[in-house]
């Protein structure tokens, strides 16, 4: 049976080393201005941009070697250009490679990535609409949950030691296990900083995001039908609607 293809990983090993680092300098020297970004730095001899609603909506077309892929008819892809792949899922990696590349330019930003042709497809170029839509706080948790009303976190905030002992006590309870006050010290799921052991170890959508390379489960195409995270949102709604709105 043929493996199926792990298109996200392929297009981080594709790009992090190489592309990456060039889109890296372009938003740094543009200082995160999208909209310059795709009318000045983005008319080159790789990419060509659009804006198409400003600072929101926006157009990428891969180039090739200087030319319009319509002019050769070559799509951009390595693996394409060398025979390994010919098939019109491979535009996928292209899609996860901007997708990868917007998060780690903008890890508090949702983006959505929709393929507009591709040369695979049957298009003139390979063309993406890149929908960017409210900064996530940074203090919102992978699933969703807002890490500033937890009370470790507040606890360790405010360094308020009675509101520790309390919270261990409960967790404790709740999960039938013994929790310590000293447990209890969390800066945010997604910060730098110190976690209680639930988050930075035995939580699995935590785990998740860090192993698929997204910030939250608002970033993955599976998270409608994952029962994990649902059951977290079943429980409270407004974690799906701090990562979906």
């Amino acid at each position: 049976m043929k493996k199926e293809v792990d298109y996200r990983e392929e297009a981080i090993e594709c790009v992090k080393d190489s592309v990456l680092p060039m889109h890296q300098r372009i938003y740094d020297k543009y200082n995160g201005d999208f909209d310059r970004i795709y009318t000045e730095a983005y008319n080159n001899n790789s990419y060509t941009g659009e804006v198409i609603v400003p600072g929101k909506v926006y157009e990428l077309s891969y180039l090739d070697n200087g030319q319009w892929t319509m002019d050769n008819g070559q799509c951009s892809c390595p693996k394409v250009k060398c025979g390994i792949r010919s098939c019109r899922e491979q535009c996928e990696c292209s899609r996860q490679s901007i997708l990868y590349i917007l998060s780690q330019l903008e890890p508090d930003s949702k983006f959505d990535v929709q393929i507009v042709k591709t040369i695979l497809r049957g298009g003139d170029r390979c063309s993406f609409r890149i929908s960017r839509a409210a900064k996530i706080k940074r203090l919102i948790g992978s699933c969703g949950l807002d890490c500033e009303k937890c009370d470790a976190f507040i606890a360790t905030k405010n360094d308020d030691q009675l509101l520790r002992e309390r919270t261990a006590k409960l967790w404790s309870e709740l999960n039938h296990a013994s929790i310590l006050p000293e447990h209890i010290n969390c800066e945010g799921c997604r910060m730098d900083g110190v976690k209680t052991l639930f988050c930075s170890s035995l939580c699995e959508i935590r785990k998740c995001a860090v192993a698929k390379s997204i910030e939250t489960c608002g970033d993955c195409s599976e998270s409608e039908v994952c029962p994990k995270v649902n059951a977290i949102w079943q429980n409270s709604p407004q974690a799906k609607d701090n990562l979906l709105k």
